[in-house]
Order: C-alpha cells, then structure tokens, then sequence
C-alpha cells in the first residue's frame, strides 16, 4: 500500500514522508527507522522502494491474515443481532427513512461513483442481516454501517467509471457490529482499501462523525424514494 500510519501518531504517511522521517533520525535505511503500522491491523509494515519514488509503497513481512493482503479470504463481522428489539427496529427504521436523502450523499461522498443500484442492494443486505436490530445501534451511524454491507465494484459503479474495487473495514480487532458501540460511541476507526487485481492500492481512513446531517442531501426521484422504503 502507498499510504500507512506513522509509527507513533495516529495519522496516515506516505512512502515519500516515511523517507524523510528515516532521514531526520540519522537512518542509514528507511527499515532502520521505527516501523510503520497498517491501519487495519495495526501490525508493522516494511518499506519497500519502488522503480521511481512514487511508487515505493509498504508491505506485510509476514504470512498473519489482513484484510489489505486478501480481501477475499477476510472473516466477515458477525452481523446478526444476538438481542432484538421490535421498538429499536422501528425506531432506527424510521431514521432511516427520514434521513433517507442525507444517508444516501454521505454513502455517495465516501464510496465514489455509487450507482443508485449499489444503494439499493445496501439496502436490501442491511433488511436481510437485520442491522437495524442492534441495542445500542446510535442511528446516526447507519452510513458507516451501510458502506460494510457490499463490496464496490468497478463493474457495478455509475456508468463503470470506477477503476478500483473498494471494501471497507473497520479495525481487525472488531469481529462483531456490537462491539462498535460500546460506551454509546465508535470504538473503532473505519477504513475504505482500495485495490487493483487483489493488490491493496490505498487505504482511506473514513471520517465517522455526524456532520453529514448539515450536509445537502443527495436529491432522488418519487420512484427512487419509493424503491428505497420498498426495500428497508
């Protein structure tokens, strides 16, 4: 990957500001300097030099599972709801529908070139997995809930001008929705990874917050509303 997180800081660093990192600790070696880590696993990663300087990027020195590596061969989230509550079901049900317009932009703004279709099949995945379900589900969340539900496919996106397939992840730690909301907030950074024939591109950490709320909605037709709440 091209982008990983600073060995110390929480924040995403290129291989070209890695390079500088080494120089300004007197390393004779980028991997002489503390390692960066991958944002998903949170494991150090090596750096590797590529043909110019653009293109020297990070890589795992080890065979241990990470989705960056296979996205394929990734465990999936156990997605059922373990409790469920008729009246939490319609009250998250009821946001959605409400907000339907203001979801819609914020999947958009974070999964490029999202064709209406992928929407709906979000949708669909979200009603069969019953994520509305969940306790301690904060509604405001559902985007960040949503984006998880589907692969995005180059093949699938508006008019195919999407060249990379994407998925999203939030960090390995979390194997189930109901330890996101713990402590009534996200304990858990979400990540979208970028690849190109199974090798990871980039990874994006997604800002998580409610902002979207102030935001302009995505505008969509009487029909593209009615098919929407069809399916939730």
């Amino acid at each position: 990957m091209f982008d990983a997180l600073h060995p110390t800081k929480r924040e995403m660093m290129s291989y070209g500001d890695y390079l500088k990192f080494a120089l300004d600790l007197n390393c004779a070696r980028p991997n002489d300097a503390p390692a960066v880590r991958c944002p998903v696993c949170r494991r150090a990663m090596k750096a590797r030099a590529g043909q110019t300087k653009a293109d020297g990027h990070f890589y795992h020195d080890d065979s241990i599972f990470c989705p960056t590596k296979d996205p394929a061969s990734r465990p999936y989230l156990k997605l059922t709801p373990t409790c469920q509550d008729a009246a939490v079901i319609q009250e998250n049900r009821k946001f959605a529908m409400a907000n339907l317009e203001l979801i819609y932009a914020r999947v958009k703004s974070i999964a490029p070139y999202l064709d209406f279709k992928e929407f709906i099949e979000i949708l669909k995945e979200a009603k069969r997995l019953n994520i509305y379900g969940y306790a301690n589900l904060i509604a405001t969340d559902l985007p960040y809930v949503y984006v998880t539900l589907i692969n995005f496919l180059p093949s699938a996106s508006y008019q195919k001008i999407r060249k990379l397939k994407f998925c999203f992840f939030y960090e390995e730690k979390i194997h189930s929705f109901e330890e996101l909301w713990i402590k009534k907030g996200f304990t858990s950074d979400l990540f979208r990874i970028s690849y190109r024939n199974g090798a990871t591109q980039k990874v994006t950490k997604i800002d998580t917050t409610t902002g979207y709320l102030s935001e302009p909605p995505a505008t969509m037709t009487d029909k593209q509303k009615k098919w929407c709440y069809d399916v939730l």
